[in-house]
């Protein structure tokens, strides 16, 4: 018992230490885009990283003061010493920085001025030194027990790049909803194609991914809406990666999460793919699931247009995800909210629907 509290106050000694000023956001180990250094270099024997925790538990926030309390908590509530947690404070104008300070004694706060969700991802890979990463979006909740699945799935077998497990949305009315099964995961490019398939999602506080994954992609900073998805498909080609089917987050909805954000959507799609798809860092099998891919941002872009009542935007991206690969004619769910948009836009237009007409 007295080693054991001897390490956590030497933990909790670091995390205070790593309080103090600090210059602004320093410079990235590499560019800002998705790949930042060959795959076959991705085994390196030169890293010296410390890796003195397990976990890293990385908690971006931006104006999210209301909502961040409650994801440190479920952060700290977790089982175990061998995690740090880190805020990493994208340029806050509200009280984010008042409400983190409370948990002063347990939690290292960072704060640069605003560079986006993907630069402050980065950061907090830069910062961390846990051996394996959790990005915990500052809106949601860890359940309890959540961190005890990763850490028993990991030491099971250490060489896996990523475990995930699975997670609960939880609408504004507080009704939960489960997300899809989890997956049975196979070799990297069968899991890379069913992941742009989507046959499974991850999503980020669900997901633990080993730090040297971070030497191979970075979060691509100029890109502000689904800068996730390459990152995630990326650990699938590349490492063996386990499902669990535990379910070990809330994700909860509300009308500021960036993914609602229409016009971030709008401007980012195209390089979501892109960045991807790199013929530089990717083998010819992998590049020959670039329309899959698009075809299904295309239809998930129509989903969220027709979401948000803009039905002709909505309708241009089903002709292109029609367009780049024909069989999304069959997606019943998809071809139904083609034809039913015709049919918004025009109660629209009379005043019987209260979104956009356009």
């Amino acid at each position: 018992m007295e080693g054991l509290s001897a390490r956590r106050e030497t933990a909790a000694a670091d995390r205070v230490a790593r309080q103090e000023p600090r210059p602004d956001h320093p410079i990235l180990k590499g560019p800002s885009r998705l790949w930042v250094r060959a795959v076959g270099d991705k085994h390196r024997p030169d890293r010296q990283d410390p890796e003195r925790f397990l976990f890293s538990i990385i908690i971006p926030a931006y104006n999210y003061g209301r909502f961040v309390a409650r994801a440190i908590e479920s952060a700290l509530e977790q089982e175990g010493d061998d995690f740090e947690v880190l805020v990493i404070d994208d340029g806050s104008t509200d009280n984010t920085r008042e409400v983190v300070s409370r948990f002063e004694d347990r939690v290292s706060y960072f704060h640069h001025e605003n560079r986006g969700q993907s630069a402050t991802r980065n950061r907090g890979i830069d910062l961390a030194c846990g051996r394996y990463l959790v990005f915990l979006d500052a809106d949601d909740k860890l359940l309890p027990g959540a961190l005890s699945h990763l850490r028993q799935a990991v030491l099971d077998d250490p060489n896996l790049g990523m475990v995930f497990g699975q997670h609960f949305a939880v609408c504004e009315q507080g009704i939960r909803v489960p997300g899809k099964p989890h997956p049975h995961m196979r070799s990297p490019m069968q899991n890379f194609h069913s992941f742009l398939d989507r046959e499974f999602g991850i999503c980020n506080g669900t997901a633990a991914v080993r730090r040297d994954v971070f030497d191979i992609v970075r979060y691509p900073e100029h890109i502000r809406n689904g800068e996730d998805l390459p990152v995630f498909a990326a650990t699938l080609l590349n490492f063996p990666c386990r499902s669990i089917p535990q379910t070990l987050l809330e994700v909860h909805a509300h009308d500021g999460r960036v993914r609602r954000n229409v016009d971030a959507i709008r401007r980012t799609a195209e390089q979501v793919i892109d960045e991807l798809f790199d013929p530089a860092h990717m083998c010819d099998e992998a590049l020959q699931f670039r329309p899959l891919f698009a075809s299904r941002k295309y239809l998930s872009m129509a989903r969220s247009f027709y979401r948000a009542g803009l039905y002709v935007e909505s309708r241009r991206y089903y002709y292109k995800a029609v367009a780049t690969q024909q069989r999304r004619l069959l997606n019943a769910t998809a071809t139904f909210r083609f034809l039913k948009s015709f049919v918004r836009q025009t109660m629209a237009v009379v005043g019987l629907d209260s979104r956009s007409a356009q």
